[in-house]
């Protein structure tokens, strides 16, 4: 019973730290919807690095 309580409070400690980072990740997404001044609840992540990437690789494309 004692290794299942520690298991269990491990769980929960780990679940209220993911939050934390994903409630982190969410206020980083929306200042960077404000940087590029895009609506905070349509920018998609997603997005925003297949951007990245197609600018980095035409950035390197025109480097060479």
């Amino acid at each position: 019973q004692i290794v299942l309580q520690t298991v269990s409070q491990g769980s929960l400690d780990a679940s209220k730290d993911l939050q934390k980072e994903f409630a982190t990740i969410e206020k980083k997404k929306e200042e960077l919807a404000d940087y590029l001044c895009e609506d905070r609840k349509k920018l998609s992540l997603e997005d925003v690095f297949n951007t990245m990437k197609t600018f980095r690789e035409l950035f390197l494309k025109a480097l060479q």
